[in-house]
């Protein structure tokens, strides 16, 4: 999922990118300092930003989520969450199949709260007692 940044960052990344004459690779490192909590754009976003508004007439906006479709995440991840709680011995394709959602989401989810996906083995005990009727076996075919 591609990184989209607000009108206003885009904006003051072009600023930037103007001031250091449209090099890109010195408007990031011009950026780095002064944006401390925030993501850094890549070199790349600049020029996307620019040619994308020289284009179109607005900054690039594709994939922006909404206050709904991130709600709509926070629903699918409880969802996901409560049917692994009830039954912690589905698939990951059978969790999906329910809840209508990708594979991969479930996955994701899963990952993103310390969950992985485990796919049993059914495996036979051994006994103290096994062990000598196994020697006896093995030994039969020497």
């Amino acid at each position: 999922m591609p990184h989209i940044f607000t009108t206003s960052e885009y904006a003051y990344k072009l600023y930037v990118d103007g001031f250091c004459d449209g090099s890109s690779n010195v408007a990031v490192e011009e950026y780095r300092p002064q944006v401390r909590i925030r993501r850094i754009p890549d070199r790349r976003v600049c020029s996307k930003a620019f040619n994308t508004l020289r284009e179109c007439g607005k900054f690039p906006s594709a994939h922006v989520s909404s206050e709904r479709a991130r709600q709509q995440h926070v629903e699918e991840e409880e969802n996901v969450l409560e049917m692994v709680q009830r039954s912690s011995t589905s698939s990951t394709r059978r969790i999906s199949t329910r809840l209508g959602v990708s594979q991969t989401s479930v996955r994701r989810t899963l990952h993103e709260h310390g969950l992985y996906p485990l796919n049993p083995q059914r495996v036979q005990n051994l006994h103290p007692v096994d062990s000598a009727m196994l020697l006896n076996f093995v030994t039969g075919y020497i």
